[in-house]
């Protein structure tokens, strides 16, 4: 080969260089892009001669700058930092219910047990009945604007669910998607850089949604499951994510994948944030819910069984003050429409007997076997309660922490490695240019020596 071919390969080869670095210095602020880098080999001789130097260079590939190990630590610290962060915004908004002053049980007992220790230095004047009905009324609308606190919450875990849900079958759709773009691209011999930092977004944001693991594919393509095993991208055919409400509660689900017909069911952590909604759902909002319902019951049927032991003022048996749903005791318990003469505070019906209003004050030092907490007294338990809220939020709160600064750990490994360095391309631009300018010199000299040779006829 001319020495003017072999410095055209130069300038071909060092072109290819100075366009993928023209690509790194233009994708230098997108957000995910990896850096490019020309892969150069020497072309060798074509005959077997020894006084062949060789035919020149040539550009074997374009090198995607990124390694799947430091990929996939990020998927994975994403996954954890999404769960606290899921898990730790909805366990605030709990603890912010638990210390508002609207919603504390402990308080609206004691109101009630002070208008009852009132009443007890003259139990028959009508004003101090009515501040013990008044007492209970405003009881029980804690109970049931706590209780309705606490369902809202569990129904907006539900929206948040089935919202996670549809944003995750998006990205399997996707992901399927690129990958078929990656395999064709791959087999023409062409650069599918832009594809695979595409799909690794993809993978990125799913990796929010739940705990993933992949597998690299001969054809370029990549398999995506959950960390459980379930499959959820293979090639390009995507899986459905469903999430099947409880029967016995519409805001609860049962997850599971549905691929290519096949179901099959997600049983245990699935992660992310859809893990935090149901962990969280399960494992603290829930138990929360019952033991309000625990409590609600446990002192509508204490404080009525103790006042069906006196008579009224008008000599008649006592009457229940509170009322409340079976199925759903905080949410429903409500007063009865008993008047000030109708409760049942004395034991004989005389009008300046106390001795069932001394056992209703009583009820404030009476245990109560509640659900978590063993035998307590009722107001002792919502005040477990809220300190059980504050302990759990600072928890995770460090969690989230801990697992935020993992996922920036990693970020930063995976940018140190495939981000555009401004200083490194400027120098690859001059290194480039050189090159190119020197062949254009050969081929320069190449012309002069020819025009030389020209000049001995």
């Amino acid at each position: 080969m001319s020495i003017i071919n072999i410095a055209l390969t130069g300038l071909n080869a060092n072109r290819a260089g100075l366009d993928v670095t023209a690509q790194n210095v233009a994708n230098v602020n997108t957000p995910g892009y990896s850096r490019q880098q020309a892969q150069f080999a020497a072309i060798g001789p074509s005959s077997a001669l020894g006084t062949s130097a060789g035919n020149g260079v040539e550009v074997t590939s374009i090198r995607r700058i990124s390694d799947e190990f430091v990929v996939r630590q990020t998927w994975a610290t994403q996954s954890q930092a999404s769960y606290s962060s899921r898990y730790l915004s909805n366990m605030s908004q709990l603890e912010n219910v638990m210390g508002a002053d609207s919603f504390n049980i402990a308080k609206g007992l004691d109101n009630l047990y002070a208008a009852l220790n009132d009443a007890s230095v003259k139990p028959e004047s009508t004003p101090l009945r009515q501040q013990i009905i008044s007492e209970a009324d405003a009881l029980t609308r804690r109970f049931n604007t706590l209780s309705e606190s606490y369902y809202s919450q569990h129904k907006d875990l539900s929206e948040q669910r089935t919202a996670a849900v549809e944003l995750s079958n998006s990205l399997l759709v996707n992901i399927a998607d690129v990958n078929k773009r990656i395999v064709e691209m791959s087999s023409t011999n062409g650069n599918p850089s832009q594809l695979l930092d595409e799909r690794d977004a993809l993978i990125g944001q799913l990796s929010e949604m739940m705990s993933i693991k992949t597998n690299q594919q001969p054809d370029g393509s990549l398999q995506v499951t959950l960390a459980s095993g379930q499959p959820l991208v293979l090639g390009d055919q995507a899986s459905q994510i469903k999430a099947i409400p409880d029967p016995s509660d519409p805001y609860l689900a049962d997850m599971e994948i549905d691929f290519a017909g096949q179901r099959f069911p997600i049983n245990g952590d699935i992660g992310g944030e859809l893990g935090a909604i149901t962990d969280y759902q399960v494992e603290t909002l829930l138990p929360f819910r019952q033991t309000l319902d625990e409590m609600a019951v446990a002192f509508a049927d204490a404080f009525n069984n103790t006042l069906a032991t006196g008579q009224d003022l008008n000599g008649n048996a006592g009457q229940p003050l509170f009322t409340y749903d079976p199925a759903s005791p905080s949410s429903s318990l409500k007063i009865t429409t008993l008047k000030p003469e109708e409760l049942a505070l004395s034991s004989d019906g005389t009008p300046g007997n106390s001795d069932v209003l001394t056992d209703l004050v009583g009820l404030s030092n009476q245990t109560f076997a509640i659900t978590g907490y063993g035998n307590i007294a009722i107001s002792d338990t919502f005040t477990a309660m809220v300190g059980e809220t504050a302990i759990k939020a600072r928890q995770v709160t460090s969690d989230a922490k801990a697992a935020e600064n993992l996922n920036a750990q990693a970020i930063s490994v995976k940018e140190n490695l495939s981000s555009v360095n401004s200083d490194e391309e400027a120098a690859n631009l001059m290194i480039f240019a050189n090159a190119y300018q020197a062949n254009m010199k050969v081929i320069s000299t190449a012309n002069n020596l020819f025009d030389t040779v020209l000049a001995l006829f």
